[in-house]
């Protein structure tokens, strides 16, 4: 009996460890080789499954960068190209690589696709780059405008929700004057910018993130203010997206702001299924990590203003406003009603103007680092 369970025992630690190793993605190989009209290039990548991917280009220092899910590669063949100079590989040991392939022109995605697999079990990814053609003649040609960054602002709380209640200030007060100012800054500058509500009315946490995803917005921020027991907690703070909460109070602040919706009487829980299956792909991960990069910018220019901020000012969390998987969304908190200072400097708009110009210019940083403007 003791050996029959000792063959079963690691008859399961090799089902398991198989089990393992078919999910695992190995890149085998890229080839690369230039089209006879020396303006396209095509890349393949072969690879053992067919996983998720994303594929972008970035025009300052032309790169083509590649997300892919996968676990491993191997050494790849040399090649020559018209367009591409060299190939650089992170691989993060979290399951994604990423290439970064450096240009030597400008080029634009032709096209991407998946050939299904050859008889050797593999399975190919297909990208074509074209670099930009030189227009002969006098031909005029439309040039196509480079989309606006845009922005939605979301004024936290609103109507019959109040938020944080403290002296004689409400949260959703102080949130939609702070919307309205970062608005016109942010006009200002040639930003494209939304606001999820203009008065005081109640939005369910679900619309306020398809209101960022009906404009399009390369960015959504959530503006609120908070209120603790302790009187002498203050400063500015931001938070991520993350399944697991970085500290208790985070927690505790979550659970309070995805209750919001129940005052309404709607229940988030039963229409967030498809939202929280996204989560687990690729294109949730960048959005997640361009998420985490504004955050840490706007920690930057906190203290580059010297406005106070808490301790670790960056924390996460699962926010339901922050569960677009594809926009990246971050949560500020502005300050504390609780605390006697942060309550008076929040509800002045003078005072306001500082930590709003040090968001804007997060923004600005941010937004240059994703090549929109």
């Amino acid at each position: 009996m003791k050996n029959l369970s000792k063959y079963l025992f690691f008859f399961l630690i090799f089902i398991i460890f198989t089990n393992a190793l078919s999910k695992q993605n190995t890149i085998k190989n890229i080839r690369i080789s230039d089209k006879p009209d020396n303006t396209t290039t095509r890349i393949v990548f072969d690879l053992t499954k067919k996983t998720a991917y994303s594929v972008f280009i970035l025009d300052n220092q032309p790169r083509l960068v590649v997300d892919l899910e996968a676990s491993s590669y191997k050494k790849f063949e040399e090649f020559k190209s018209n367009i591409i100079k060299n190939i650089r590989i992170n691989n993060n040991g979290k399951g994604v690589i990423r290439l970064v392939f450096d240009l030597k022109k400008v080029a634009f995605i032709e096209r991407n696709f998946y050939l299904s697999k050859n008889n050797k079990n593999v399975f190919r990814l297909v990208i074509d780059l074209r670099s930009q053609k030189k227009v002969k003649g006098n031909i005029k040609t439309k040039i196509k405008a480079k989309k606006p960054f845009t922005i939605t602002i979301d004024a936290g709380h609103g109507g019959l929700d109040p938020g944080a209640v403290r002296y004689k200030y409400k949260e959703k007060d102080i949130t939609l004057l702070a919307a309205k100012e970062l608005r016109l800054l942010l006009d200002n500058k040639g930003y494209k910018v939304y606001l999820t509500r203009n008065k005081d009315t109640f939005i369910s946490l679900r619309k306020r993130r398809k209101i960022a995803k009906k404009y399009n917005s390369d960015l959504f921020i959530s503006l609120h203010v908070d209120s603790v027991k302790k009187k002498a907690t203050r400063g500015t703070s931001i938070y991520t997206l993350s399944d697991k909460a970085s500290d208790k109070v985070t927690a505790m602040l979550a659970e309070r702001e995805n209750k919001v919706d129940l005052i309404a009487g709607i229940d988030s829980t039963k229409v967030d299924n498809e939202v929280f299956s996204i989560l687990l792909d690729l294109q949730r991960r960048d959005t997640k990590n361009a998420s985490s990069s504004f955050a840490e910018i706007y920690v930057g220019k906190i203290r580059e203003h010297g406005y106070r901020a808490l301790k670790r000012p960056h924390r996460h969390a699962g926010f339901a406003v922050l569960k677009s998987p594809d926009i990246p969304s971050v949560l500020i908190e502005l300050g504390f009603l609780s605390n006697p200072k942060d309550a008076k400097y929040l509800s002045n708009k003078k005072s306001r103007a500082r930590v709003l110009k040090a968001l804007s210019e997060a923004i600005d940083l941010y937004a240059k680092s994703r090549s929109n403007i």
